[in-house]
This record gives structure tokens, C-alpha cells and sequence, in this order.
């Protein structure tokens, strides 16, 4: 689920612009409270990781903060392509699935209320006791649709936290078509914000949670985990940067090149000065501008759709808040299942008599799709979870 706004009833004007899974090898940890901000990631090698540092002063008051690992939270994995975690929401707990996302700090469930909303598992708050109305309806809007939602408070819990009065937003309507046949049924939002116009706390500011961990295991669909609380040992292994945005975990990106495997390398003026970088679990794959997607694809060249060249093709480099990353090309490209009809004389037959044989085709291609939006740092890139299962 790519990059996506919110914007009042009314005409859709953006009013803040947001983004909608372990092994040892990739680890992500962020904090926000107190007087910091961070998003990490720990890479197998040292100074390959990742943290986000924002030196801003915090606008919210957070009671006594939860230190260390409170809960190990497993991500189930569809297809590498969904990462998404079981939690509870009303009283007695409604489960639900829910995507967590670094990119946006709302909850939003699927609700009875929305009639056509297929989904098997929608919450229903007139099963719940702790639930509170109030009713104001808003409009969310993502890279996949817009979704008419409807802001109530509610009892959340994830493993042993437990926020009361939690403000979320009831999904009435939508047109995301994502959500008819996803596995989740809802976007569980724990991204940072410090803006001014944040009417009620986020859920990891009500769990009173300053530090969290994101991993992606890196094996076909192995789940990913997310560590709620802090490792501070790991902090010395990890590279830090500030955090330039004010509502997602960003930072300034520059110098994309490629090392191709004869040693030379290339810096094409993708982000000339500079480009803004969204670090972000919400979305399957890695965006950026149309115009700086024409120019990777032609210093990458053909993906084989066998990935038979896969091992020849060149790997991208990146600094990002003036530290250098690489993304080999096993990273960036994935596999993905596509059907095929048996063409043979023996599958032409079955053609004429309407029994066509279809055979799933495992299928390559780079991960890379194009978005355009400006921000105050430059176009904006979202370094999704290839990015987050190889860091």
C-alpha cells in the first residue's frame, strides 16, 4: 500500500502528506519521546544499519515510558508483499489483522458500517463496552484509493500494551481494492508525528513506547517481527542521520548510483541537489519520481523475467543522511507468480473446448514503480520492504 494523504470532507486537498515484514541480518529500531526521534536498522555488517535522529522537541507529554523489549509482535507474510500482525481492538477484544506501518501514525479498521466491504473480520462497535462516539468523518487517501472513515475512541491492545480511549478511524467506505481480498483489515499506523495539528495522542505515544524494532526475515515467506521497546546495545553498531520530515520517518537521499560487476561506477543526478527518502513498512516495494525511474531502469537494463541475469546486474548505491548503502540486485528484484495457458497441442485443444490449462510461472522484474510527489527536501522516494528485509 503505497503513499497516501489525508484531507477533511470536502475538496481533496492535502493537508499532510503520509505513507501507507527475522534474522539477525535486519533490524529496525525507532524512537520518539523525550527529546529524540530514531529509526534504526541493523544490517549483518557494522555501520550498515540505520537510525533516524530528530533533535525537535516533542509536542505531546508521554507518562513513564516502557524501557527494554516489551513484546516480540510476529508480522505474518503473504507473498513478500503483506507484512501483517494480529491485535485487539474493543471489549471483549475484536481481533483483527492489521498492517503496521512506519509511514503513518492512524489506526484505521475496517468497519460493519462499511456494507460493501467484503472482509470476513470488521469490527462492530455495538459488541464492544468500551467503546465512545464521536463521529466526525474524514477521508483518507492512499496510493491504492481513498478510503470515507469516521473517528471514534476505543480499547486497543497489542500482546501486553493496552491503550484506552484510543483515537482510530472507523472505515465506512472505500476504494482501495487492496482491501477486498487483503489479509488485513486494517493500518495500524506507528509512525512519528510532531505536528501542531495532531488532535489526539498516536498509539505508541498511549503504550508509552519511545523505542521499536522492525525486522524482515530475508527467506520467501518468512515472517518479520516487530520489537516493541529498545535495544539500546545495538545502538553502536548503527549509522545515524536526522530526520527531516515532520510526520514520517525521512531523510535526505542523494548520490543514487550504480557499482556494475566489472567495478565501475556510475552516479546518475537522480536527486540533484537532493531527494527526500521515507523509510517505510507499509509499502511492498520502492518509489520514486517517473523521470528518475526511466533513468535506473536504463543503468540497471533488463531484468530476464527467468532471472537468469540476475547475478550481472549492477548494484545500487545510495547516501542517505551522508551515510553510503548498497542494494544488490538479489534485493531489488523479486519473484513473483504469474499465470500462463499451456500453448502446447495438447493445451490448444483444451483452449477450443473452453478447458484451458493455466499454469502459475514464477516471474522477475525490479521493484521499482513510479511516484511522483515533491516535498520541501526534493521528489520524494519511499525505500519500502526490499529495502527493509536486506537492512
Amino acid at each position: 500500500v503505497g503513499s497516501r494523504w489525508w484531507a477533511p470532507p470536502g475538496p481533496a486537498i492535502p493537508r499532510a502528506l503520509r505513507h501507507l515484514e527475522r534474522s539477525r541480518q535486519g533490524v529496525s529500531l525507532s524512537r520518539f519521546g523525550a527529546k529524540v526521534m530514531k529509526l534504526c536498522v541493523l544490517a549483518a555488517v557494522p555501520a550498515a544499519g540505520l537510525r533516524l535522529v530528530s533533535t525537535r522537541e516533542p509536542t505531546f507529554n508521554s507518562p513513564e515510558k516502557n524501557d527494554g523489549i516489551v513484546y516480540r509482535h510476529r508480522q505474518n507474510n503473504f507473498q513478500n508483499m503483506q507484512y501483517y500482525g494480529d491485535f485487539q481492538i474493543g471489549t471483549p477484544g475484536q481481533t483483527m489483522s492489521g498492517i503496521f506501518d512506519t509511514g503513518s501514525f492512524d489506526l484505521l479498521v475496517l468497519s460493519e458500517k462499511c456494507t460493501h466491504c467484503p472482509a470476513d473480520a470488521k469490527y462492530d462497535s455495538s459488541k464492544s463496552s468500551t467503546f465512545v462516539a464521536e463521529g466526525t468523518q474524514q477521508r483518507h487517501c492512499y496510493g491504492s484509493g481513498c478510503a470515507d472513515t469516521e473517528i471514534n475512541f476505543e480499547t486497543v491492545t497489542v500482546g501486553p500494551l493496552k491503550a484506552s480511549k484510543q483515537a482510530f478511524w472507523e472505515i465506512i467506505h472505500h476504494e482501495i481494492p487492496v482491501m477486498d481480498f487483503a489479509r488485513f483489515q486494517a493500518i495500524v499506523g506507528v509512525g512519528h508525528s510532531d505536528s501542531p495539528s495532531m488532535d489526539h495522542p498516536t498509539m505508541c505515544q498511549n503504550f508509552n513506547i519511545d523505542e521499536f524494532a522492525f525486522c524482515l526475515e530475508k527467506g520467501d515467506g518468512a515472517p518479520g517481527w516487530l520489537y516493541w521497546g529498545g535495544e539500546p546495545h545495538l545502538h553502536a553498531q548503527m549509522a545515524a542521520m536526522p530526520v527531516v520530515a515532520k510526520n514520517h520517518w525521512g531523510a535526505v537521499l542523494k548520490q543514487v548510483g550504480v557499482r556494475r560487476t566489472d567495478g565501475s561506477t556510475a552516479v546518475f543526478d537522480a536527486c540533484k541537489p537532493t531527494c527526500s527518502a521515507i523509510i517505510d513498512s507499509g509499502t511492498s516495494l520502492i518509489a520514486m519520481p517517473k523521470d528518475q525511474l526511466r533513468q535506473l531502469e536504463k543503468e540497471i537494463g533488463h531484468v530476464a523475467s527467468d532471472c537468469s541475469n540476475i547475478d550481472d546486474l549492477p548494484t545500487l548505491t545510495f547516501n542517505l543522511g551522508g551515510n553510503f548503502f548498497e542494494l544488490p540486485p538479489r534485493t531489488y528484484v523479486v519473484r513473483t507468480q504469474s499465470p500462463r495457458v499451456d500453448t502446447s497441442d495438447s493445451g490448444l485443444v483444451k483452449i477450443l473446448t473452453f478447458q484451458p490449462k493455466v499454469e502459475m510461472k514464477t516471474v522477475c522484474m525490479h521493484s521499482f514503480f513510479a511516484m511522483d510527489q515533491k516535498t520541501q527536501h526534493g521528489p520524494m522516494w519511499i525505500l519500502g520492504d526490499p529495502w527493509l528485509r536486506h537492512y
